[in-house]
């Protein structure tokens, strides 16, 4: 079994020139930890996870106020937070291959690049739901 099999295809994606606010919305509406980041339609340039949403969100307990809060979620832009040069697969990786980098380098997620462009993305879930399908065999 190889990854263009389970990976996911509909995807959520930003331009690093999006806001903060928008990455937060977007994880939010479509209840997911991974968004890839891409230039001039498909060419991937970063990733960005709900962890580094939430470690470029200011902290409102901190004594922040609300207007630096709001005036930080409109001026942060993605390309000041996102994971850039993200690992990547091919479609053709074995599922068995990706198991093994997800495990080893403790990522939630891998995008899956053909000749340059992102097609797809492969997550824990993607895997899970593998397993579960073999499982309820």
């Amino acid at each position: 079994m190889v990854i263009s099999e389970i990976m996911t295809r509909e995807l959520v994606t930003l331009s690093p020139e999006q806001s903060l606010r928008e990455a937060v919305e977007l994880l939010l509406a479509h209840r997911i930890r991974h968004l890839p980041v891409v230039e001039e339609g498909s060419r991937l340039v970063g990733i960005v996870t709900d962890r580094d949403v939430k470690r470029a969100t200011p902290s409102l307990l901190s004594g922040v106020g609300r207007e630096e809060y709001e005036r930080v979620l409109e001026e942060t832009r993605v390309a000041q937070f996102m994971t850039r040069e993200p690992m990547v697969i091919s479609p053709g990786t074995p599922v068995k291959t990706v198991v093994k980098i997800l495990v080893d380098t403790k990522v939630g997620a891998l995008p899956v690049v053909n000749a340059g462009h992102l097609v797809g993305i492969v997550t824990e879930i993607d895997l899970l739901r593998v397993l579960n399908d073999l499982l309820s065999r």
